[in-house]
């Protein structure tokens, strides 16, 4: 027995700093537990990523990808705080918030730019918003607490072939114009131009949290235009030098 017990307590010992000693729990239990205790909904997990056992602070801490049951539209990152063991965070709410954006502004989009698939992402400085505010609108946010967000609206256009971007210059001036117009501190557009064989649904529904740029992302993309609010762009013609091409 003792030869047993002390075979567990060196495995442990070996385990610190990869993947710890939780007899039997997943891993992200601990953050999921927290998730549920402060939502009062049930999540899953789509992606668990291990973080460092001792060098929290320069690496990070355990963190998941995860949806409310049923709402895979509403994916976030949670995790423990990496300056704050047995703390953590969650971006629940800017996920929501985006979606709702994605929902509510569906219609002026495709009349702008018809058929190409989108999603808002959201970006609050900590501290300026918390779960309490889960099914507060955002404009309500927006409205009576801060207009500090940076929000960007990354559209996927497909294409067979190399695009003629021209053909694109008036539809990133009047989405850009469409940004602007909700009135957030900071703002930025990404269209990329992606061909039409291609699948990247998931690519788009998961663009908040997967940390993808269109230059990395595993398929066929011929270009990218990217613009913001602080380019003042006045005509659809000065599109054409935030047009990025990438090699073939």
């Amino acid at each position: 027995m003792k030869k047993r017990t002390l075979l567990i307590f060196v495995l442990c010992i070996l385990a610190i700093g990869t993947t710890g000693c939780s007899f039997g729990e997943p891993p992200e239990k601990a953050i999921t537990d927290y998730l549920e205790q402060t939502y009062r909904e049930k999540f899953e997990v789509e992606v668990y990523e291990k973080g460092s056992t001792f060098l929290k602070n320069m690496y990070g801490s355990d963190k998941i990808i995860v949806h409310p049951k049923g709402k895979p539209e509403y994916v976030f990152v949670a995790g423990e705080d990496r300056d704050h063991e047995g703390e953590y965070y969650d971006t629940y709410v800017l996920s929501k918030w985006g979606y709702e954006l994605t929902e509510k502004l569906e219609e002026d989009i495709h009349r702008i730019l018809p058929g190409d698939i989108y999603r808002f992402l959201l970006y609050v400085e900590d501290g300026k918003y918390d779960p309490s505010m889960k099914n507060m609108s955002f404009f309500d946010f927006l409205s009576n607490k801060t207009n500090q967000v940076l929000l960007n609206l990354k559209v996927a256009v497909k294409t067979s072939g190399s695009p003629n971007v021209k053909d694109y210059y008036k539809a990133a001036y009047n989405l850009q114009k469409l940004l602007d117009s909700l009135g957030t501190d900071m703002n930025g557009l990404s269209i990329g131009f992606v061909d039409r064989s291609e699948d990247i649904t998931n690519y788009i529904r998961t663009a908040n949290v997967n940390n993808v740029g269109w230059d990395n992302l595993d398929a066929k993309v011929y270009g990218v235009i990217k613009i913001n609010k602080l380019y003042n762009i006045t005509d659809p013609s000065q599109v054409e030098k935030y047009y990025k091409k990438f090699d073939e």
